[in-house]
């Protein structure tokens, strides 16, 4: 029974990463559409953006499980990057990458980093 919480804590912070990557990409596919900024302008807010939602989604995390936000976080975060990594080898034929490696440990430090403040964030 300890197992499912994990899970279902994880699970929710995957739903919130998701969530706020979305709005995020929405809200940048505009502002590239309708304005004349490049995206190479955009590259470092957009980095900013995902580290913040993969810490979020680890905060989420850490406050449904009540405990061990570090693994939780950090297992939210490894879902994502395993559902990035098959969406780049099978959806767009190429490897991964080392920076892209780098970018993957960020956001998994993020989301441990969240669940750690989730935890220690909910009243006993």
């Amino acid at each position: 029974m300890e197992g499912t919480g994990k899970i279902r804590g994880a699970g929710t912070g995957m739903i919130v990463i998701i969530g706020m990557l979305l709005i995020s990409g929405i809200v940048a596919a505009t502002v590239l559409r309708f304005t004349s900024v490049s995206e190479d302008s955009l590259r470092w807010l957009l980095l900013i953006t995902a580290m913040i939602s993969f810490f979020t989604g680890g905060l989420f995390a850490g406050r449904k499980t009540k405990e061990k936000g570090m693994i939780t976080g950090a297992t939210a975060a490894a879902g994502m990057i395993l559902v990035f990594a098959l969406l780049e080898y099978l959806g767009f034929d190429s490897t991964i990458t080392a920076g892209q490696l780098l970018y993957f440990a960020a956001f998994a430090a993020c989301a441990a980093f969240g669940g750690v403040i989730g935890v220690h964030s909910t009243s006993r």
